[in-house]
Formats: C-alpha cells, sequence, structure tokens
C-alpha cells in the first residue's frame, strides 16, 4: 500500500481507500463488508420533522470525519460562518468533503445514523464538537464500488471511464424540480444528479461502457427516499470523474449489490 499525505484528498492510493489518520485504510466493497439491502423504497413519515440546517446559496459544508467514517453538515449551537468555512482546514484524520454546490430544491433528513426510527427532537440529532464548531451527524459510509472495476478509480475518486457507488446509511428525501440530469445504467439502473463541486453540472462525462447522461425537465416535482425497506435508510452515491455526485433512484436488481 503506497503511503498517503495527510493533508492532501487526490494522493495516490489503492483503489476504494478512504484517508484517515494520515495513512490509508481500506474502505470495503459491499460484498467484503457484508453489506446487502433490498432496492425497495423505504417508508417515510407523512408528516416528517426535518433536521436540516440551512444551506445557504446551494452551498453544503460538510466534513469527512475519518475515525467515524461519517459525513457531518455544520449546525447546532456553533455552526461555522460562510467566512470562517472559506479558510477552515479540519484537524488531522479529517477532510472537507468536495464543494456540495447542491441541485436539488429542498431536502428533509429526519435522523442520524445510528438513531433509532422512533427518536423524536433533538434525540435524532448528533451533535459533533469539531475544531471549535458544531455540526450535524448527516450519513455514514459503510461499503464503496468502483464500476467498471476497481482500476477505475484512484483512492476516492474515480478516473475518466469510471464510477464509484458509495453506499451510505442517510436518511433523507430529496425533491427536485425543473430541469434535472439522470445517469443511466446498462441494466436499467437510474441515478439523479444532486450535486457539483463548481455548481455547473455538465454531461460532458467519460463514463463506463453502457452508462449514459440525459438532461429532463420535470413536469412534476421527484421525491426521492431512501431503500432498504421498512426503516432502513441505505443509498447508493454515485461519483463521476468530474466530482459530479448522484443518488441513485432504480436499481439492476432487487437487492444490492
Amino acid at each position: 500500500m503506497t503511503a498517503c499525505d495527510a493533508l492532501s484528498m487526490r494522493t495516490q492510493c489503492l483503489p476504494l481507500t478512504l484517508l484517515l489518520c494520515s495513512a490509508c485504510m481500506s474502505i470495503p466493497t459491499a460484498r467484503e463488508a457484508n453489506i446487502s439491502y433490498s432496492t425497495e423504497a423505504s417508508a417515510w413519515p407523512a408528516a416528517p420533522s426535518c433536521l436540516n440546517p440551512p444551506v445557504k446559496e446551494g452551498v453544503a459544508k460538510e466534513v469527512l470525519v475519518g475515525s467515524r467514517r461519517e459525513v457531518v453538515i455544520a449546525g447546532g449551537p456553533d455552526e461555522i460562518s460562510d467566512e470562517a468555512w472559506e479558510s477552515y482546514t479540519p484537524s488531522l484524520g479529517n477532510q472537507k468533503n468536495s464543494d456540495r454546490h447542491v441541485l436539488f430544491a429542498t431536502s428533509c433528513f429526519t435522523r442520524s445514523p445510528g438513531k433509532p426510527a422512533d427518536c423524536a427532537g433533538d434525540a435524532c440529532r448528533d451533535i459533533l464538537d469539531l475544531d471549535g464548531y458544531t455540526w450535524i451527524g448527516l450519513s455514514k459510509i459503510v461499503a464503496a464500488d468502483c464500476v467498471p472495476s476497481e482500476s477505475a478509480c484512484d483512492g476516492t475518486s474515480p478516473k475518466e471511464g469510471g464510477l464509484l457507488f458509495i453506499v451510505t446509511e442517510k436518511c433523507h428525501e430529496l425533491v427536485f424540480e425543473g430541469d434535472v440530469i439522470y445517469l443511466n445504467g446498462p441494466d436499467g439502473e437510474k441515478a439523479v444528479m444532486h450535486a457539483t463541486a463548481d455548481g455547473v453540472p455538465t454531461t460532458d462525462v467519460v463514463l463506463p461502457t453502457g452508462w449514459t447522461l440525459t438532461k429532463e425537465t420535470l413536469t412534476e416535482p421527484l421525491t426521492v427516499h431512501p431503500f432498504g425497506g421498512g426503516d432502513q435508510c441505505f443509498y447508493n452515491i454515485i461519483r463521476d470523474s468530474k466530482v459530479q455526485s448522484y443518488h441513485q433512484i432504480a436499481y439492476a436488481r432487487a437487492t444490492y449489490p
């Protein structure tokens, strides 16, 4: 395994690795992690209590906490300001998520990872103190799969012609309106683009054989819920070589993987 520079997210590591504490620690594939979930949509409350902190100007301030494999979003009593975020460098072992210029109209996340489905109020929210600021637990990375093969990804970044599928626990509803970009797979897979690094989505991406990108204008809102059935909250968050991200909304089979 090659050594990793803890200050760089783009260090050359073995495929499907995550930067943790100045070294490369492997993220298992879904099969290695013994992760398997139903691709049936999960139950969602009719009137959910949303924990979302406001996202200003479409940018989500997110940090990957290496020791927990968890993504946290700015929020809570000591939320980092927009000005402080610009120059903020997380402490060793953690890293900023790539800038998330979000493309959905509204969203609602109901509980942090590990919180029970019957939680209520503040008991649903995991507040983390990090570097003098407070953050809310948003999602947990449990596995990562590279398509069409491991060699198509370089660490946490897919190469041209590759896609990274990050299996994530996240109780999050997304609503899209207007123009959307769909990622379409050869076996009926489908995902909707939810964020870009620069705020300018593009379909000019080299994808694996059989995968395509299409633009569509919605005639009515598209509401996306997590998968797994029942109280489960699984998503595949897909990332392409231009750091554009997608939520998978249709699968090839009744279970993943």
